[in-house]
């Protein structure tokens, strides 16, 4: 049965990889708190660009280092976590008086910073700031505003954390990473920077193609090493180069020995990860929608499983969250598993369409998968819609896999 269920999930990677087109490569990594698997499929690079495109493959492999994108930010809570277990942070604290830079955010409390029941903005958008001195100014004026329609979702309330963390901590994010972190978990291969030694095994992002309101553009300066991410890509320095809602880099064995070290209790209390995921915005809007399930920093379970970050078959108090990049870690505290997705939809991959109608007239299927012929006559694979592939033929797949082995109950 094990290696049946296993055969299959492989099958479904390869189709979304192969077949479909939408990932250049996969890494799907399940498991308990003491036993894990591991299957990769594809490429972490397909393409090299020096005035022309060239075939440049090259295969994932176990040294593959990931931008494990928006996942950062559950690194930040765990750190929030702690520093609360310690008695260093109370729920009802300022985040103002923690940071006294944050002016604005006088009367804006770390439980509501964490649950996004504080919407919080800048002024001027973070990534369009000049350097990295003006950006982080910026992010010090951060300010809490209204909010507005379903989603509360937002990258600023793991980022001002991360200042609330340094603060506490009296020690930079990354030191403080390092040193109540990833050395507790025995995560030797996480980076903000990663090592030149190592920048062989760098996953590549590059290359990103979008069609939005019918105008193409292409992404070519998100280079392998760098974060994907354009406020993290800036905001980083030697000082400090890892930013609180994006920025690290880690093996799937590293992103593994996370997983198993917040399910055996290395990290935080039992009591505090069976919290992380409990709903503490969602319910129906007077219009018959669905405002956001979040809890801390991650999504929660949701009565609509197309808008939920949690695979469907995991309990009550299970969280989850995906990168831009193409992962994806959820985590189910009383059931004692995890389920984590480390794909790149963003190389050489046409990844955004908006509007979304357009797609079709683009020759998409419904699912958006397929191909579309670029201005320079290129043929482009699209990664758009992969975020809803996930359920159906990789997160279902993972667990029969763990009922397969009796990691899952029935």
């Amino acid at each position: 049965m094990k290696q049946r269920a296993d055969e299959a999930l492989r099958a479904s990677m390869d189709t979304l990889v192969g077949d479909m087109g939408m990932l250049t490569g996969l890494t799907v990594c399940y498991g308990t708190g003491e036993d894990a698997v591991t299957h990769s499929t594809g490429l972490r690079q397909e393409v090299l660009y020096n005035g022309r495109y060239t075939e440049a493959p090259l295969p994932i492999t176990s040294n593959t280092i990931y931008d494990i994108a928006s996942l950062t930010k559950v690194f930040t809570l765990v750190s929030v976590l702690q520093l609360m277990e310690q008695g260093r942070i109370r729920e009802e604290d300022d985040i103002a008086a923690l940071e006294p830079r944050f002016l604005h955010l006088k009367g804006c409390s770390v439980a509501d910073t964490l649950s996004y029941l504080a919407c919080l903005k800048t002024p001027e958008r973070v990534d369009a700031q000049a350097d990295a001195a003006t950006a982080e100014y910026m992010v010090f004026q951060t300010r809490q505003v209204p909010h507005e329609g379903e989603r509360l979702y937002s990258d600023m309330n793991a980022l001002v954390l991360k200042y609330v963390v340094a603060a506490v901590s009296g020690m930079s994010f990354w030191d403080y990473l390092q040193r109540h972190v990833l050395a507790p978990a025995g995560m030797q291969e996480t980076w903000a920077r990663v090592p030149a030694a190592r920048a062989r095994d760098l996953m590549n992002y590059n290359y990103e193609h979008r069609i939005m309101k019918g105008a193409y553009s292409l992404i070519g300066d998100a280079q392998p090493g760098s974060p994907h991410d354009p406020k993290a890509r800036l905001l980083g320095t030697d000082r400090d180069p890892v930013s609180g809602h994006a920025g690290l880099f880690a093996t799937a064995g590293d992103m593994v020995r996370f997983a198993q070290a917040l399910l055996t209790g290395r990290l935080i209390k039992r009591e505090s990860l069976q919290n992380i995921g409990i709903n503490r915005t969602g319910y129906l809007l007077k219009d018959g929608s669905y405002r956001q399930f979040l809890g801390q920093l991650v999504f929660t379970r949701s009565p609509i499983q197309r808008f939920s970050e949690v695979p469907e078959w995991m309990g009550l108090r299970a969280f989850g969250i995906s990168g831009y990049t193409g992962n994806h870690f959820a985590l189910d505290p009383d059931r004692g598993v995890f389920d984590l997705i480390l794909g790149n939809r963003c190389h050489n991959r046409l990844s955004q369409v908006m509007p979304a109608e357009d797609s079709a007239a683009l020759g998409l299927s419904d699912n958006g998968s397929g191909s579309v012929s670029w201005p320079d006559g290129r043929q482009v694979r699209s990664s758009f819609g992969f975020i809803h592939q996930k359920d159906r033929m990789l997160h279902n797949p993972v667990r029969d896999c763990m009922l397969a082995r009796g990691w899952l109950k029935p």
